[in-house]
């Protein structure tokens, strides 16, 4: 069991809690939505004990696991919020990659370019096979289906708030 009592939470001026109470019991299964900036990573980090509420208690077992997924993903930047969501589409976007490298050793005059040929027809055969062509348009209708305004795609996501992440 959690329980929050009375939990008032504020950075700066924006009060994210103000006396906010609930309890999840053993076994129930929650689900926390709400709008970016309203507070939700906070309360996950305050039950987590990574934060402490301003005013109020949070009670908690000392044995108690909570699996979360952490927001704090500094590790995202330098690539476009396009091509990050192309990044997560597994072995196409493994074969994209191994084409461009493949198109560079091309460019370069590679000395073996009679191998390279070979795997670049490969490659890009099984990238069409898999929808490779149709990436960045399905990766741009996902990401309009998500809120991202047509603007913010080539936007790099380190300037992307961990909601947005």
């Amino acid at each position: 069991m959690i329980a929050l009592t009375h939990v008032t939470k504020q950075y700066g001026g924006q009060v994210l809690f103000v006396r906010a109470s609930f309890q999840v019991n053993a076994g129930e299964k929650v689900g926390l939505v709400g709008a970016n900036g309203s507070g939700k990573t906070t309360l996950f980090r305050m039950m987590m004990t990574e934060e402490t509420p301003d005013d109020g208690a949070i009670e908690r077992p000392k044995m108690l696991t909570i699996g979360y997924f952490r927001q704090d993903t500094g590790e995202l930047g330098g690539r476009s919020v396009r091509a990050e969501t192309i990044a997560g589409a597994g072995p196409v976007a493994e074969l994209g990659l191994e084409m461009a490298q493949l198109e560079a050793r091309m460019v370069a005059a590679d000395a073996d370019m009679d191998t390279i040929l070979e795997r670049y027809g490969e490659v890009q055969a099984r990238y069409q096979d898999l929808g490779g062509y149709e990436l960045s348009a399905r990766a741009d209708a996902i990401l309009t289906g998500l809120g991202f305004a047509a603007d913010r795609l080539d936007a790099d996501t380190q300037t992307l708030s961990g909601g947005w992440k």
